[in-house]
């Protein structure tokens, strides 16, 4: 077993217009998993906003049935820090805020196992 640490993703403002892929786990090897993952979603503005976030299992799609983060609002220069399931190669993590550039999400904590 094989343990790897690096930045999973590097800050981003998250889309409004789609579900922005944040970070996929790489599908090779199978074996994969993402672990202990912590992201931060935070609101840049001065203005409530909202954000909604997907793990999504390989070739799949953000759908309600893989909601890891429902809709939620982030008050005026506040955050909210979601911890994401367990995924396995090839799954992926999306995000989606309520208005543009208003949500920035960053990695703090996980690791890729194989």
């Amino acid at each position: 077993m094989t343990i790897t640490f690096s930045q999973l993703f590097a800050a981003k403002s998250v889309n409004n217009a789609a579900p922005d892929t944040l970070f996929t786990v790489a599908p090779s090897p199978a074996s994969n998993l993402a672990r202990n993952v912590r992201v931060r979603f935070s609101n840049v503005t001065g203005v409530a906003a909202t954000i909604k976030a997907w793990a999504v299992p390989p070739a799949g799609t953000a759908v309600d049935a893989n909601v890891c983060l429902p809709t939620v609002s982030v008050g005026l220069n506040s955050y909210i820090d979601v911890d994401i399931p367990v995924m396995i190669a090839g799954g992926f993590l999306q995000a989606q805020a309520g208005t543009v550039t208003s949500i920035t999400a960053t990695c703090l904590d996980g690791f890729i196992q194989s």
